[in-house]
């Protein structure tokens, strides 16, 4: 999987990314089970629904009809929000 960055030092108010490989999949994926009209309509709700929460915990209704709470995996954070090791 991979979402990079395509310029290390872009623009003020730029972030330009490149998806691919798995993450491009899953990107379209969900653009086409759930109905985005595109990938950028997808990544912003995505990004609303996030900025909206007051926790990293976002509970989702999972294919299989359950309720589950997800959380980024450390590898995912900024070394001092990561868990420590045990």
């Amino acid at each position: 999987m991979a979402i990079t960055r395509t310029n290390p030092e872009p623009p003020e108010g730029e972030l330009p990314l490149l998806f691919n490989n798995g993450d491009l999949v899953a990107l379209k994926a969900a653009v086409e089970r759930l109905g985005f009209k595109d990938e950028e309509s997808l990544l912003r709700y995505a990004l609303a629904v996030i900025s909206k929460s007051a926790t990293r915990t976002l509970t989702i209704i999972g294919q299989d009809g359950k309720s589950m709470a997800l959380n980024p995996s450390d590898s995912l954070l900024a070394q001092s929000e990561a868990k420590p090791a045990q």
